[in-house]
Parts: C-alpha cells; sequence; structure tokens
C-alpha cells in the first residue's frame, strides 16, 4: 500500500483547533468535550439505541462529572505555576486549585527544594476586640475578625534563619567557632521538625498560602496542584479529553444515564461494570509506562552497595 508522505515543517507538527483554527502543539492528541457530547448523542441516542431520549444538557452534565471525576485519578491533571513572592510572604491560590502536589522554592541552581507544611501552626482567625477584650460585633451583630490572625503574623515574623557558614562547620564536624553555637543542638530533635527549607500554611478559607520567615521578598514559589480540568475554562471549547480515555468516557455517561432511568435499569449493572474495565484500561495507557524506563530502573538493582 502506498503511503502518502509530505515534507514538515515547524507549522505541521501542530494540528489546527477546529474551534478556533490556531495550532496548538499536541492537539491530536485529545478531543474536544463538545465532540465527545454530540458523539454520545449520535452513537447512544434515539430510536432503536440504547436511549429512546435524553435532552443534550443532561449528557453535558455526565459528562462534565465524568471529566472532573477522571482528573484526580487518571487524567492526572497536574497544573505547575511560578510566582514570585512579595513582602507579605503569601500568594493567592489558583482559581481552579483542587488539591495540592507539592510545594517547593527554586534555588539558584535552578532546582526544587520541597517544602514542608507547619506542624505547629495552623491557620486562624483572629477576633477583633476592645481594650477590655470584649468581642467586636458589625451592625447586623455578627463577630468582627482582624485582616490578619497573630498566629500567622508571629508564624511569618520569627527569626528562623540559621548562619549557614556556622551551620555547615557544625554539619562537617568543624567546631572552631568561638561560641560553638550548633554543637549539640541536634541531641533529643524530632526529624519531623528539623527541616532546612522553611515551612508553609495553607489557608484553604482565605485561599491562600502563608510562608514563614526563612523566604524574602523574590523567593521564587513553585506549586504543582490539582485540577479538575474544567475550573478555568469558560466554555466546554476549552476542554480537551486525551483520547486513550475517550472510550472511558463514553462508557461513564451511559452508565450514569442508564441507572437513573426504569427503562434500562435492569442492564445498568452490566454498563458499570464495562466502564469500571474501561476506567482501568484507561489508567494504564495513560500511566506513560515505557519499557526501556523500566529497564533503566531495574538496572539500579545489580549495583553494589559499599558498607
Amino acid at each position: 500500500m502506498a503511503i502518502s508522505r509530505r515534507p514538515l515543517d515547524v507549522d505541521n507538527y501542530s494540528a489546527l483547533d477546529g474551534g478556533t483554527g490556531l495550532a496548538i502543539p499536541g492537539y491530536y492528541s485529545r478531543v474536544h468535550l463538545n465532540d465527545i457530547i454530540n458523539n454520545f448523542i449520535i452513537a447512544y441516542v434515539g430510536d432503536g439505541k440504547i436511549l429512546a431520549k435524553i435532552p443534550r444538557y443532561e449528557v453535558a452534565f455526565w459528562a462534565q462529572r465524568s471529566i472532573q471525576e477522571f482528573s484526580y485519578d487518571i487524567f492526572h491533571s497536574e497544573k505547575t505555576i511560578e510566582v514570585e513572592l512579595n513582602s507579605t510572604l503569601q500568594m493567592s491560590l489558583p482559581s481552579d486549585y483542587v488539591n495540592y502536589v507539592d510545594i517547593s522554592f527554586l534555588d539558584s541552581f535552578g532546582n526544587l527544594k520541597t517544602i514542608q507544611p507547619s506542624i505547629n501552626t495552623r491557620a486562624t482567625k483572629s477576633v477583633a476586640q476592645d481594650e477590655e477584650y470584649k468581642y467586636l460585633y458589625d451592625q447586623e451583630g455578627r463577630v468582627i475578625f482582624k485582616e490578619t490572625s497573630d498566629t500567622l503574623e508571629r508564624f511569618q515574623s520569627t527569626d528562623r534563619v540559621l548562619d549557614v557558614d556556622e551551620a555547615a562547620d557544625y554539619y562537617n564536624g568543624f567546631y572552631d567557632n568561638d561560641d560553638y553555637s550548633y554543637f549539640g543542638r541536634r541531641y533529643g530533635s524530632e526529624p519531623e521538625l528539623q527541616n532546612f527549607n522553611g515551612s508553609y500554611v495553607l489557608d484553604l478559607e482565605a485561599g491562600k498560602i502563608f510562608f514563614d520567615s526563612s523566604f524574602k521578598e523574590g523567593s521564587i514559589i513553585v506549586l504543582r496542584y490539582i485540577s479538575d480540568g474544567i475550573g478555568d475554562n469558560d466554555n466546554f471549547d476549552n476542554v480537551l479529553v486525551p483520547k486513550l480515555a475517550e472510550d472511558a468516557v463514553y462508557a461513564n455517561i451511559l452508565y450514569n444515564l442508564a441507572k437513573l432511568r426504569t427503562s434500562s435499569a435492569g442492564a445498568s449493572a452490566i454498563y458499570k461494570k464495562e466502564a469500571s474495565a474501561k476506567m482501568r484500561n484507561a489508567k494504564i495507557r495513560l500511566s506513560n509506562m515505557k519499557s526501556k524506563e523500566i529497564t533503566q530502573v531495574l538496572r539500579g538493582k545489580s549495583k553494589w552497595i559499599k558498607h
């Protein structure tokens, strides 16, 4: 069979987005959520088909719910942003934030250093009080809270910066400094509290992350977080689904629609089993395991460990 060939240039590596006509790198590996909704209605809805009559908005609802659930465990919809801290040593969470994967800072060599959450500090609200320590209320009788809590102010103002040179001398076994300021400091210490990279407090209610005084204005924070794949999009035209999971999305929509209808309730168990199988298959496909990479890891098992 003859194979059609054509010269490729930079533009040909990016498929055209049918909605905008713009070139999007890697677009062909994904499909629009709107296309999934339309394809599902064509394949499953109508006279003589599995679902006789389903409004489009109901299909769209379950398609959206499928994408949200798949984003957590199958799509691994992780995003990464860099934020430069200002003098307040705090950053706002992204609008599509669901949960964080890792919070780190960027050092001078371009390496990411993981920041651990503070164990002994929690995000709190500070109640406004008068000189007699009585609560202050607004005109509607609700308690007034301060803009910033005393807990977070003390967390961010406490001097936690160690003298790097003295610390290096101690950890390297040199005790020539006059005051021996680091001698014996690790004895009896709690390992979970021994952190040289600083710490943070996550305040979900305020939608902010507060960093301690180990950081300074201009520090670069890198946040890896999970998104539901829909939160930052204005419409379904901007939601793209991996083609490797397209069939699993169809199966999940079908099961959720069938289980709510008496006409197809008897077959819902079959649809559920099929949806679960296709979800597992999609998870394996998107795990992105390569045989050469696995081989490279296994080669490390033959390394001699010296004592």
